[in-house]
């Protein structure tokens, strides 16, 4: 291609890119310069261009397509320099338009709670915090928060009581504890949403537990001391005066406005609010400033801010930021990008479907206004996430979206696949991880070997990221969070982001504060992907469907992406995404109107206006969907299990592996037959247990345990040789002739060699395998589909012998009492009766599947098990729906911290780590009580070990895996660490040296 640069650089920035330019191109004018060059070549000087931008670099990139047309395709820099199209500016003319009205109503209220939201801390109780402060005395809590006492002093001035006599007020116990109205009607006012802003700026209304309206137990802890509570000094008149003004011009311009309204003008200025207070505390305090003698906070032993100062900069602060907030806008994707993006699939070819849904979802993207709801449920392996990817740059002219996982820690190597299969540059795409180590331990894989290239994933909470690619020049009003956390530039910046969902959660988690407002700055300018949307428990759905809101809030556009998409769940979705909407529209003054469209790789886009009925258009679609013959890739059948006990689980398991053997066995080197066998299983203490059995029964094979409870470096070894072996994209060729199969074939006596997986849940969602056969302990209809994908999965060879066991019960069954829930952890079931499916025997739930031809049909279709599942969401949804849409029985409960634990993201239960240590040549072991915090490593006794057996797989000792360690430049201490549920008692960590690490009392059978 040709191409055309121009440069607008000021100062220094001239020099730095005319170094970079003149080494790429000619120059042909004192600003410009033009040849010919590759798409390799472009994206490599875009690349040094942007590594080098300052806030005074601005080049723009022009594609010569023919004599009558210059076409942009990128600007680095401040794109401001250039018009729209890319234009060189001939003059200058600034006009401002003014702001919209909602946005005005926005700035007057994050304005107003500014000035407003640190009233109480003129009390004596916070006054007295500061003295002990300055004094060197221990920190202590307040009995009664700042924030709760400036919400109930303004309310009572709100009544018509001056200063002194709102204090007196409050100096009772009964009136202090009073939230004030809106635990009754929600935010339905300016009033109402100046009180939610102010009392929550710092942590959310109570109860922490249970389910009510909101409370005072967040705030107020010791109610009894009400009468202690005096004002320690006085605000200055003009400021509670000014105070005043705001809130009476707020309520005068707003006039009558809907609850939906202030709710979403209410969640805007909070954010403003909260960035605002963030600043202005960071600040330095200017010398010299006149003060009231109150003090906002303390520094280095020393009162630090006047109050006055302090409200009146953050309420100037929360306005603008406002502003700058709800106009954000980003650099999107490069020209060049999208259009390798777009490039059509193949006609007639396996992924022609992906053309069919991108021109669809064009054709609904020029009729509608504001974001899109898509729901994609195209087939496991029918190219999902390149289609995904197509239809985000369908669904915006200047593309910017976020792919959410669902694991803990980003699996890397999604990341890796996107830039390939997207031809995404580093400065467009940035992937977001849990933990240095695994970025580490990642690079140093594809480094060592790109064919082994795998990925890398660490459990537990992620509150702290690091994000790879993606540099991108921010506006400078953004310091105030990027400063401390650069790695924000990334994930707020980058036009693509790939990331677990743990980090794009906070965007509807309002009380986590600085994280929530971080995330809800990436959502207020990007698309959301979500990937795998029905894998989630019910209960985390929950706190997925309030992002979805949050993309319905800002406008944005939402993709769902699951094969085994149930209608429970795409209706859910499909609400929480319409009351985002209708805030949207309430502010802007519009009917609450999006469209939506369901794509799949087999039938014709469904598209329609959310006017329409979503269930019966959805129904409609599946039964399309359902009714196209599909060939028998995957065939099933259930297997009884004799007895109900965990010896009989184990003996139906070794039946289904020496008859699927048997079955799908294929020859290689030297006549012997071997395959590749998945045995799902639910958890860890059934996994390794299950794996030493199989051992044991099939001495011929080599049998590996595959979970979360390992040690990171020997979990990473494990998926790289995983990944490599099971690519069967292009047949077997590679596992035949790699060293290590080879090696184990020939040293075998047995004609026959299975090889043996036996994995919990983590291979169910984003690991690219394909076995020959898999054994399946049932968790829920969705899980047996997404294990069974994992079957022939890239090879896609039809079979005439079954190649998938659903056992008949699972093991909680089997070792359970009657009546008790066994489809849980994981599972949809839980204590009450109602949410139970209508048997525990997989006989009888599955007496109408067809497993003949065993795919997303067994979830998606009208069989007991399905309709068993749906009615289960449906229960389980209904209550936090209504609380999410603020429906008329749950006005007020969103703002509560219960609403938010109670249906959390992931399970809130602490962690404990252990590593291994090399000590003057003798392995020991060392526990940390909190892991990842600064408490002191412990040296302690394992509760037991079990020795290897020799036809263990993929397995390596402590002085191999610290090799391997060496080998990747990572530190023994991190590599060999592990993470285990923290309990009360003391953990019992047994170490099956073959399958990993278990807790409690199953693991101490294993090792005694």
């Amino acid at each position: 291609m040709h191409i055309l640069l121009i440069s607008a650089c000021e100062r220094r920035a001239v020099k730095r890119s005319r170094a970079i330019l003149d080494s790429y191109a000619i120059r042909t004018g004192f600003r410009s310069w033009a040849t010919p060059i590759t798409l390799e070549g472009l994206r490599e000087l875009r690349g040094l261009l942007k590594a080098s931008a300052t806030r005074q670099t601005a080049v723009a990139c022009y594609r010569n397509e023919g004599r009558e047309r210059m076409r942009l395709l990128w600007v680095v820099g401040a794109r401001d320099s250039f018009g729209p199209e890319g234009h060189f500016p001939a003059g200058h003319t600034r006009r401002r338009a003014p702001p919209p009205f909602w946005l005005s109503i926005v700035g007057l209220l994050a304005q107003a709670a500014g000035l407003g939201h640190d009233l109480g801390k003129s009390g004596n109780f916070f006054a007295d915090k500061l003295a002990r402060a300055v004094a060197g005395g221990p920190p202590e809590a307040d009995p009664v928060r700042h924030e709760w006492i400036s919400m109930r002093l303004l309310q009572e001035r709100r009544r018509g009581r001056d200063w002194g006599q709102a204090w007196s007020v409050l100096a009772n116990k009964l009136p202090l504890g009073e939230p004030g109205g809106l635990e009754d009607t929600g935010i339905d006012s300016p009033q109402h949403a100046l009180d939610y802003l102010i009392a929550t700026h710092h942590r959310l209304f109570g109860p922490v537990k249970g389910n009510s309206s909101p409370t005072n137990d967040n705030h107020v802890q010791e109610a009894g001391r009400a009468r202690e509570l005096q004002p320690a000094g006085a605000l200055p008149d003009d400021l509670l005066e000014g105070l005043e003004r705001l809130q009476a011009r707020l309520v005068r311009k707003a006039g009558e406005r809907s609850p939906a309204f202030w709710r979403g003008a209410a969640i805007l200025a909070r954010a403003a609010l909260i960035l605002a207070d963030h600043e202005v505390s960071a600040r330095p305090w200017p010398g010299g400033v006149p003060g009231c003698g109150l003090y906002a906070n303390t520094k280095e032993g020393a009162y630090d801010q006047p109050l006055d100062w302090h409200l009146r900069s953050v309420s100037g602060r929360a306005a603008d930021f406002a502003w700058r907030l709800a106009s954000l806008r980003l650099p999107g994707l490069a020209t060049e990008s999208v259009e390798h993006i777009l490039a059509p699939a193949e006609e007639g070819g396996r992924f022609a479907w992906q053309n069919r849904a991108v021109a669809a979802v064009s054709a609904l993207r020029e009729r509608s206004e504001g974001g899109l709801l898509i729901f994609n449920i195209a087939a496991t392996g029918a190219g999902k996430t390149l289609a995904n990817a197509k239809l985000a740059c369908a669904l915006s002219p200047r593309p910017r979206f976020a792919i959410a996982l669902n694991l803990r820690s980003l699996t890397l190597q999604t990341g890796d696949a996107l830039a390939d299969e997207l031809g995404l540059g580093e400065d467009e795409l940035a992937t977001v991880i849990g933990d240095r180590s695994a970025s580490q331990l990642h690079r140093a894989g594809k480094d060592a070997d790109a064919a082994h290239a795998g990925a890398f994933a660490t459990e537990g909470p992620a509150t702290e990221y690091e994000a790879q690619g993606g540099a991108v020049e921010l506006p400078e009003w953004m310091e105030v969070l990027t400063g401390r956390r650069p790695v924000l530039r990334s994930v707020i910046g980058a036009p693509v982001l790939v990331s677990t969902i743990d980090y794009l959660i906070n965007a509807g988690e309002p009380g986590r504060q600085g994280h929530h407002v971080s995330a809800l700055l990436r959502m207020a300018d990007s698309d959301l992907v979500l990937d795998e949307v029905d894998s989630y428990e019910p209960d985390a759905l929950v706190a997925v469907l309030r992002l979805v809101q949050v993309a319905g809030l800002m406008r944005r556009s939402v993709i769902c992406s699951s094969a085994t998409l149930p209608q429970p769940v795409a209706e859910a979705v499909f609400r929480a995404f319409r009351s985002g909407v209708a805030m949207r529209s309430a502010l802007k003054e519009r009917q609450a109107s999006f469209g939506i469209a369901i794509v799949d790789d087999q039938t014709a886009p469904t598209t329609f206006s959310s006017d329409a009925d979503l269930p019966g258009q959805f129904a409609e679609h599946v039964r399309r969907l359902l009714a196209v013959p599909r060939p028998a890739v995957r065939r099933a059948w259930v297997l009884p299990v004799s007895a109900r006990s965990g010896a009989a689980f184990h003996e139906a398991i070794a039946t289904a592996v020496a008859r699927l053997h048997e079955a799908h066995a294929w020859n290689g080197p030297g006549g012997k037959r071997l395959s590749f066998g998945l045995v799902r299983v639910a958890n860890i203490s059934t996994a390794i247990a299950t794996a030493r059995a199989l051992a044991q029964d099939f001495p011929q094979a080599r049998v590996a345990c595959y979970h979360a409870q390992e040690f990171r470096i020997q979990r990473h070894l494990k998926e790289r040789r995983l990944d490599f072996l099971l690519n069967r994209k292009r047949g077997d060729g590679h596992i035949v002739q790699d060293a290590e199969i080879a090696r184990l074939l020939a040293a075998s006596t047995a004609p026959d060699l299975p090889f043996i997986v036996v994995a919990t849940p983590v291979e169910e969602i984003g690991r690219d395998h394909d076995f020959d056969w898999g054994v399946i302990e049932p968790s829920s209809a969705h899980s047996i589909v997404q294990t069974a994908g994992r079957i022939n999965r890239h090879r896609l060879r039809p079979v005439s012998e079954p190649n998938v066991a659903i056992l008949q019960h699972n093991r909680r069954w089997l070792e359970g009492r009657s009546g008790e829930a066994c489809f849980v952890w994981p599972g949809l079931e839980s204590k009450s009766v109602e949410h139970r499916y209508s048997s525990p025997d997989l006989l009888t739930l599955l007496a109408d599947a067809d497993l003949d031809a065993l795919d997303a049909r067994l979830r998606l279709g009208q069989g007991r098990m399905a309709e068993d599942e749906d009615r289960i969401l449906r229960a389980r949804l209904r209550e936090p729906l209504n609380i999410l849409e603020a429906s008329e029985e749950f006005r007020s409960q969103w703002m509560t911290q219960s609403f938010y634990r109670n249906y959390a993201l992931r399970d809130e239960t602490p962690c404990e780590a252990w590593r291994a240590e090399c000590v003057e040549g003798a392995w020991v072991f060392r526990r940390q009580a909190r892991a990842g915090e600064t408490e002191p490593w412990l040296t302690r006794a394992l509760a037991g070990e079990v020795p290897r057996l020799a036809n263990d797989w993929l397995t390596w000792d402590l002085d191999e895996l610290a090799a391997s360690c060496a080998r990747m430049d990572i530190a023994p201490a991190a590599g060999l660490e592990l993470q285990v549920p923290r309990r009360e008692e003391r953990t019992e960590l047994c170490w099956d040296r073959s399958f990993g690490f278990g807790v409690g009392a199953e693991a101490r059978r294993g090792a005694s």
